[in-house]
């Protein structure tokens, strides 16, 4: 127990940063390198990608409740 709480405690310290970096200084700067229309496309790709994964999060809940 005390080696996860350890780890959550390094994790919780390390994930802000990262996420922060991630953003900033490499996801936005990679963006120039996409016309318009590919990011758009990425865009909707990921809605769809997103919309859909919480249908089957919810459906399989659900069904496992059923079962």
């Amino acid at each position: 127990m005390k080696d996860i709480i350890s780890d959550m405690k390094i994790l919780v310290s390390f994930y802000p940063k990262h996420i922060e970096k991630e953003d900033k200084l490499f996801f936005i700067p990679c963006m120039d390198y996409f016309t318009d229309i590919e990011k758009d496309k990425m865009i909707n790709e990921m809605w769809e990608f997103d919309k859909n994964m919480i249908h089957e999060k919810y459906t399989n809940i659900v069904e496992e409740y059923e079962r």
